[in-house]
């Protein structure tokens, strides 16, 4: 079953199982906040966007090479789980991209502790 996909390519097989996290992240006007008189809330909500963090497996050079290309782009498409809304597709940045070298067997190199965020654009 497909259940991650960057610009239309399935990258579900990187994935740790039950490793994505998502947030929902309130963005509130200006001017929104508590006040110091009386401590009550002031707010405006303008939107929400959403934040996905992931963990993935260990990976050979050739499949961390595919999936750092492919989260490189300013901006991509994403196929994704949402709690709230099912199975969508949105448009998300990366903020980091993280990896650890575990170790070199028979000429190829071994990828561990991969990890990487995207929030909504």
């Amino acid at each position: 079953m497909t259940l991650f996909k960057i610009d239309g390519a399935d990258f579900t097989d990187v994935l740790l199982e039950n490793s994505m996290k998502w947030s929902r992240n309130d963005l509130d006007a200006d001017g929104s906040g508590r006040s110091v008189l009386n401590g009550g809330m002031a707010r405006r909500r303008i939107t929400t966007k959403r934040k996905l963090s992931f963990q993935a497996k260990r990976l050979p050079q050739k499949r961390i090479e595919e999936l750092c290309a492919a989260l490189d782009k300013e901006y991509v498409t994403i196929y994704a789980p949402d709690p709230q809304e099912g199975f969508v597709t949105r448009t998300f940045y990366g903020s980091s991209v993280e990896a650890g070298l575990f170790r070199v067997m028979n000429g190829v190199a071994y990828w561990d502790d991969c990890s990487f965020s995207l929030i909504e654009k």
